[in-house]
């Protein structure tokens, strides 16, 4: 047993880490095939809540003496794409409020066609900030494996095997876990008319 208290859970935090980032990709990567403002978001807003899922994990296994550089600058990279991702939620959210017919924006500039004149700008702000978010997780793919892959290389035969427990246990739940949150994000936006 180590010695290091926070390296316990390492392997539980590493497979969390690994499941959330990959389902988080899984969903950016569709998010162009998206037509309907509304799927784009509900798409994003699912990868954020898989990405910050990701981050969290990714610091709890940080904790451990045994954290390499590589784990630490992935945090950095982490923080990026999270902050791409939280980009295209509010771009998209705000596109989708001022689509609305009597749109707040309107509303307080006394004006009929501001908020259709925003919604493309919105959409365009989106859909470039993706652009760039797919080319950073293209490059980011050896980057990611790599990582993954000396990470496990790092384990004692009984840490590989709780990792691999708590990799297949999450993969079926991540999905729920994130539809669930993002039904809830969806319901307080439309109850209190704040997007956040």
């Amino acid at each position: 047993m180590s010695a290091d208290p926070f390296h316990l859970n390492r392997p539980v935090h590493l497979a969390l880490r690994d499941v959330f980032f990959e389902k988080a990709v899984a969903c950016i990567k569709t998010l162009p095939a998206h037509k309907l403002p509304a799927e784009q978001r509900k798409t994003a807003e699912q990868a954020l809540y898989l990405l910050r899922e990701a981050r969290h994990q990714a610091d709890a296994a940080n904790l451990s003496d045994k954290t390499s550089t590589q784990s630490r600058l992935f945090m950095d990279f982490m923080d990026t794409v999270t902050d791409d991702t939280l980009a295209i939620t509010r771009m998209l959210r705000r596109q989708i409020a001022v689509d609305t017919a009597d749109n707040p924006l309107d509303r307080f500039l006394s004006s009929a066609d501001t908020g259709a004149k925003m919604s493309g700008h919105f959409r365009r702000c989106a859909a470039h900030i993706l652009k760039g978010l797919m080319n950073i997780l293209q490059l980011a793919e050896k980057p990611c494996r790599d990582l993954q892959r000396t990470s496990l290389a790092k384990m004692t035969v009984a840490d590989k095997v709780r990792y691999e427990k708590a990799y297949k246990h999450f993969e079926k739940l991540a999905d729920r876990e994130a539809d669930k949150a993002v039904e809830e994000i969806i319901t307080t936006v439309r109850t209190s008319g704040s997007i956040r």
